[in-house]
Order: C-alpha cells, then structure tokens, then sequence
C-alpha cells in the first residue's frame, strides 16, 4: 500500500492523536482549496455517489455535479422530503442544501457549517426560499430542541472531535418520528465502533448500507475533473496533499476503499415516534 503524502500523513497523524484539533485542521484544507474558486465549481467536495443507472433526472446546469448529487438523492431515497423542516450539518458550499431545496420542496432548510467561509459563500451567492445559512458547531447545534423533522450529513462527520456528542445533538433537534441520514468514510476497523454509537444514541436504525464500490466508480468518474481543479487552484507544493484528500484515482484514499482498508457507510436512522 503506499504511502499517503507527507504534508497529508502529518495531517491525518496529527487529527488522530489530538481529535479537538480535526474541525480547525480540515476548515483550513477546505477554505484553501475553495478560497480559490471564484466560478462556483466547489458547491460540493463529496465523493460522490455512481448509481446503477443514471436515473435521476437533472437540470442541465447540474449536470456537472451529477455523481455528488448522486450521494445526496442516495443518503435521503425514501424520505418525503417536501413541507418539511429540514436541517444539514457540514452544509460546506451549499451544493447539497440547493439540490434540496429546488428538487424536493422543503418547508424550511437550515444549513450549519464550522466554516464562516462557506457559509458566507452560501448566504451571498445561493439565494433560495425558505432556506438559512449558519454558522455553528455540530455538537452544539444553533438550532432548538424537536425543531426539524430531517436532519441531513454527508461525510463531515470525521472530522468532528467526538461522534457520540454529535448524534447526541442530532437526537435532540429532530422530532419524534424525525429522520437522520448519514454518510461517510471509516477505517474498516472503526466499523464496529460506529454501529455501537448508533446503537448508543437513542435513534433506531432503519438501515445501513456500504457504498465503496459506487463510491470509487464516482471518484472514477470525477478525477479528470477534480486533478483539472487541482492544477489551477492549488499551489504546487500542496498538490499532492490535495490529490490524497480529493480521493481521486491513484490516490492513497482511493487506493485504501478499493482494498477494504477504507469503507463508505450509509445509514438512515430515525427518532422514536413516542420520545
């Protein structure tokens, strides 16, 4: 297996061994790499999602992001999304809160980030109805108590400093009866650790799936892209780093999936009807 870059084996050595640090660390790579986009071609920086069959119908100007929309119609198929309140945590650049809002008809969305970047990108440039863009903390949530009937997180969550913290803010937003869906990468040793925090966080597991394989046939499909982006908005000397964190192919992360080393999780959890 080889060996991820040295900028990014520092990162990820230094995240593991002082978890506190991981929110302020990964809202620098991120600013960084969308500080530099002045056309809106970061609306989103997931890892997409390829589907069986390109079934979802699109409007041409989505076109380009299809496989990261792909993630999101994946992590809410099944949810009556339209009339109600919904809330993402991790909202990044607003990609994911725009496809919501315009295809699926909420009542409300709030979007929350740690980056005051993003969310200032979000709340001058993605104007749309019924929607807010605030910044925040994912285990201290802005938001009050039985507030949203769907809460919505798309790989954000490893960079939070305590997962049990954050469902426990999940837990206390939604509704009962209210949705909680979930993606997002693990080591494949850290699995069983983040089903006992399910398990542990007063939410019933509907389902839970690993997306690996359609993950890397998205990364597959975005690298050309992705390694375009790279050369025009990254300074040399961190081109490799970004290369590791995009994933794109040939990559340490991708290479690290297609060995099982690395899993992609889905999961849709939902609160009791009767808390």
């Amino acid at each position: 297996m080889p060996r991820p870059s040295l900028l990014a084996g520092s990162f990820f050595t230094v995240t593991k061994l002082l978890p506190t640090l991981r929110p302020t660390l990964w809202r620098f790579w991120y600013d960084s790499l969308a500080s530099k986009d002045r056309a809106g071609e970061l609306l989103f920086m997931n890892y997409g999602y390829d589907a069986d069959e390109h079934s979802l119908p699109l409007l041409p100007a989505d076109e380009p992001f299809r496989y990261s929309i792909q993630l999101y119609a994946h992590v809410t198929k099944g949810i009556n999304i339209a009339a109600k309140d919904v809330l993402e945590i991790g909202c990044g650049r607003g990609g994911g809160g725009s496809f919501i809002v315009r295809y699926h008809h909420p009542n409300s969305y709030t979007g929350v980030d740690l980056s005051e970047t993003a969310i200032a990108w979000c709340q001058s440039k993605l104007n749309l109805p019924a929607t807010q863009w605030i910044h925040g903390r994912a285990d201290s949530l802005p938001m009050p108590n039985n507030s949203v009937d769907l809460v919505i997180n798309v790989e954000s969550s490893h960079t939070y400093p305590s997962m049990p913290l954050f469902l426990r803010e999940v837990q206390r937003v939604l509704r009962p009866g209210g949705y909680f869906a979930f993606c997002d990468v693990r080591m494949a040793e850290q699995i069983p650790e983040l089903e006992q925090q399910f398990a542990e966080s007063g939410l019933d597991r509907i389902n839970l799936h690993f997306i690996t394989r359609n993950v890397l046939r998205a990364l597959d499909g975005i690298t050309a892209v992705r390694e375009q982006q790279i050369l025009t908005k990254v300074p040399r000397l961190f081109r490799a780093a970004f290369r590791d964190f995009a994933g794109i192919k040939d990559s340490i992360l991708h290479r690290m999936m297609a060995a099982d080393k690395l899993q992609y999780v889905s999961c849709l959890l939902q609160k009791p009807a009767d808390t």
